[in-house]
């Protein structure tokens, strides 16, 4: 009979650490419902130890203290107690002459459990520990009874006769209690590392293809890849309207384009929850091969746009790792085509920046220019001549259709074309120059559409204007001691710029568009591969300068 408790004593420790709350409320700080559930649980124990004891010379021989034992080790000193007063009245109602000191036992038992686990976390309990607490409890209750029961012969006869044999159990029971529990813990926390890993390697593999956003082709590879690296018998992405991908065993009615249908993912767009299904699961194939569902939402800037299923047949069946690793998997390609979706939108904001900066044609610029060329045409036709020309080459560069990256040959004629314009406005107090490498030629080399202009104009309004005389700006490129970057300055000696105006400028805190563009353009072209910098003294200049790789072709 008191192997027949240590069996159910070890049933109990089995199915508690299969259940994934209990586990959690083990390894977490108590709580009030987590020291309720510990108390229920351990107190039912010992209330069933006791009833299935032993009659022995008209004393009960039982192992209620396992129970009791454990709500202290998993619970601490008040759960210990709660279970230890709970198991000793039960004790205490089922009479005989040792029926007060072994409630009284039972109930100094729990506490002393208490206090010996709010020293040694569960997890840092072993069975060394464990059988040492049975021990002592075993030895207080042997103790108690022979000083209390009377009349004492007949505790003497008792304890004689049982003392052996309910310490011996009383030990091995506490000791398989914990150590099943604590196993069954190490066995999820290895599945869950490998979920983990498999996990991350999924989206590691799955980010060249979702970096382009969510669609069927994306898809069908993501779902590809997650089918051949997870242990599941197949999987289906959706968007809010369609499937668009399904990998894993064929079937007659899992198929990609089809309409959502399936009542478990109308639930899943409502509530945003995962659903856990079983059965036909509604595809309407009762020859369906795929028993077992797991529909995750992906969540995009916090909404469902769309759903991660997981598949198992019947006979592999569903776990709860199962369960994490498809939530675990939804988290990550959620978050893969959310950084996708940001990364269009920053797309479509710097094309949408940069055909404004395209047609930011100033009409005083272009107003002073033709009052200018005008002016000319009486007493100097061919400087008017060949300001028509400069005005007529930037229009067309301005209004053409551009790729990100153009020609550095193409990029400095257009800068030439706006500086020799200006020139005509500043007369002879503007000196300009453009100076390239007399060793290598790198007019081919491509460099991003729209960045030295800006740059020049910016120097020329903000630097030079407010001088009245001495005006210097140049325009140098070199190549950096590799061969492998061209470096582009822009340098002028304006009036230059105040700490926080530059590091406005930087923050891409200033008004215009032109600087604040070039700079996101150039980092979102070359992925931090390319750089600029602003070195600027008050009355003293500014220097722009630009590092880029380099690159033959666009």
């Amino acid at each position: 009979m008191l192997l027949g408790n240590v069996c159910i004593s070890a049933m109990v420790a089995y199915l508690l650490g299969r259940n994934k709350r209990f586990r959690q409320y083990i390894m977490a700080p108590l709580n009030l419902q987590s020291a309720g559930v510990f108390t229920v649980v351990c107190s039912l124990l010992a209330i069933i130890s006791s009833y299935y004891g032993t009659r022995i010379n008209g004393a009960l021989a039982s192992t209620r203290i396992v129970g009791v034992l454990m709500g202290g080790i998993i619970g601490g000193p008040w759960v210990g107690m709660a279970t230890g007063i709970i198991g000793g009245l039960h004790r205490y109602s089922l009479g005989g002459f040792t029926a007060f000191s072994c409630g009284l036992a039972t109930f100094l038992a729990g506490i002393m459990a208490g206090l010996v686990r709010s020293r040694y976390p569960f997890d840092k309990m072993n069975w060394k520990i464990a059988a040492g607490i049975a021990l002592f409890a075993e030895i207080i209750q042997k103790s108690l009874t022979l000083i209390l029961a009377k009349p004492f012969e007949q505790a003497l006869a008792f304890e004689k006769a049982a003392a052996l044999p309910t310490t011996a159990v009383t030990i091995i029971g506490t000791v398989l209690f914990v150590l099943i529990l604590q196993d069954m813990e190490k066995q999820y926390e290895m599945a869950g590392a490998s979920a983990a890993q498999i996990a991350m390697r999924i989206a590691n593999e799955t980010m060249p293809y979702l970096r382009k956003g969510l669609d069927m082709e994306s898809a069908r590879k993501a779902a590809d890849i997650i089918v051949s690296l997870a242990d599941v018998d197949a999987v289906a992405i959706t968007n809010e309207h369609k499937s668009l991908a399904y990998a894993g065993i064929p079937t007659k009615s899992h198929k990609p384009g089809n309409p959502l249908y399936f009542p478990d993912t109308e639930e899943v767009f409502k509530t945003g929850k995962t659903v856990v299904v079983t059965g036909s699961h509604g595809c309407g194939d009762p020859d369906c091969p795929l028993y077992y569902g797991i529909v995750v939402p992906l969540m995009v800037h916090g909404k469902p746009a769309g759903v991660f299923r997981f598949y198992q047949t019947r006979k592999k069946g569903l776990s709860q790792v199962d369960i994490e690793l498809a939530e675990g998997v939804a988290r990550l390609l959620s978050t893969q085509v959310e950084l996708a979706d940001y990364e269009e939108q920053q797309v479509l904001r710097e094309q949408a920046e940069f055909k404004a900066l395209q047609s930011q044609i100033n009409p005083h610029f272009l107003f002073n220019t033709l009052s200018i060329i005008i002016s000319l045409c009486r007493n100097h036709p061919e400087t008017a001549r060949e300001l028509l020309i400069n005005l007529a080459d930037m229009l067309h560069f301005t209004f053409a259709q551009h790729e990100p990256l153009i020609p550095l040959e193409e990029e400095l004629h257009n800068a030439e074309a706006y500086l020799n314009i200006v020139k005509a406005r500043f007369g002879s107090r503007l000196t300009t120059e453009i100076i390239l490498p007399e060793d290598t030629d790198v007019r081919d080399d491509f460099v991003p559409a729209f960045m030295l202009q800006p740059l020049a104009e910016n120097a020329i309004t903000h630097g030079l204007f407010q001088k009245t005389e001495d005006c210097r700006l140049a325009i140098r490129v070199a190549l950096d001691g590799a061969g492998n970057h061209l470096i582009i300055r822009v340098i002028d000696n304006g009036v230059g710029m105040s700490p926080e105006t530059l590091q406005k400028l930087k923050n891409l805190e200033s008004k215009g568009i032109g600087t604040a563009n070039v700079i996101k353009r150039i980092d979102h072209i070359y992925q931090g591969r390319g750089d600029i910098t602003f070195q600027s003294r008050e009355g003293e200049g500014t220097t722009v300068t630009i590092t880029l790789p380099i690159r033959q072709e666009a």
